[in-house]
């Protein structure tokens, strides 16, 4: 006797559809790891796999109510509103109303297109075997065939990221304004994708800034750090390692009020360092820190 859980399905007076719960739950984890990788691509956020998996595990977990007996539309409609909240928490963690009603937009997006398509593969496939319940849609469709075709469509994504960030990088060298308490520093900035240094907490990029340049925003907690008033108190500063052309240390990083990149909005952290960052050049960023 197998120990799955099924539902059977009456499609026809001849076929029935048996849905097992381990297989729902395993192909569940596998799309929703893809549906957030790919949320983060085009957000431009990087996640930790442990974050992923989390996000996708509970996206997989939802997916058991289609084993549930039949539900009323409401319940649905905020079953689902909550499973796409806390599948964006856990990917992102905590972030501004505005940040966070965009990482589930985006995510919300990226599932019912994906949705669309699936749906198209299951019509070439199986155009009969279907069981749709408490909004969860059970495709009879050979799992190879599932597997490869979300890889390819989160291929597509890392393709469209890719030329993206070649065309946002092809001046190098951009203007970056930074804001802070209505102050406002221009910079000639450095843009890097082998600049990878972001915030271990939000998953934001870091634009690393050099001391002198931007000593005018720098708040004061900071500025006593830099100074060495701080080295005993270090209470509310936050550090991360970097490393330079010149050196490998570790930095302050603080939020800005805004930043702007050759006029386009860019939302990260700005962190302070004394060593040089190249001639010319008065901070350094990935071009993903720049909003779509």
């Amino acid at each position: 006797m197998s120990y799955n859980i099924y539902v059977q399905v009456l499609v026809n007076e001849v076929s029935r559809l048996v849905i097992y719960a381990d297989i729902l739950v395993i192909l569940n984890l596998y799309i929703n790891y893809f549906l957030v990788r790919s949320s983060a691509l085009l957000l431009r956020r990087d996640i930790s796999s442990k974050r992923c998996l989390l996000a996708a595990g509970i996206g997989a977990a939802a997916a058991l109510t289609a084993l549930l007996p039949e539900l009323p539309f409401w319940a649905v409609a905020g079953i689902k509103a909550a499973v796409g909240c806390a599948v964006v928490f856990a990917a992102f963690g905590k972030q501004k109303k505005i940040d966070f009603v965009i990482s589930l937009l985006c995510f919300l997006v990226i599932s019912f297109v994906f949705a669309g398509l699936m749906l198209a593969l299951w019509t070439f496939f199986a155009p009969f075997d279907m069981v749709y319940s408490n909004g969860i849609a059970y495709f009879n469709i050979p799992i190879a065939a599932i597997a490869v075709f979300t890889a390819a469509a989160y291929g597509a994504v890392r393709a469209v990221r890719y030329f993206s960030d070649r065309r946002l990088v092809c001046r190098r060298v951009c203007r970056v304004k930074i804001t802070m308490s209505g102050v406002t520093v221009e910079l000639m900035g450095l843009a890097d994708t082998g600049n990878g240094l972001c915030d271990i907490f939000s998953g934001k990029s870091v634009i690393v800034c050099r001391h002198d340049s931007v000593k005018e925003i720098i708040p004061q907690t900071v500025r006593e750090y830099l100074e060495g008033r701080a080295a005993d108190n270090i209470d509310g500063i936050r550090l991360l390692p970097c490393r330079t052309i010149a050196a490998e240390a570790l930095i302050p990083i603080f939020s800005a009020a805004g930043i702007t990149i050759d006029g386009k909005k860019a939302d990260g952290f700005i962190g302070i360092t004394k060593n040089p960052l190249g001639e010319g050049i008065d901070c350094v960023f990935n071009p993903k820190i720049i909003s779509l």
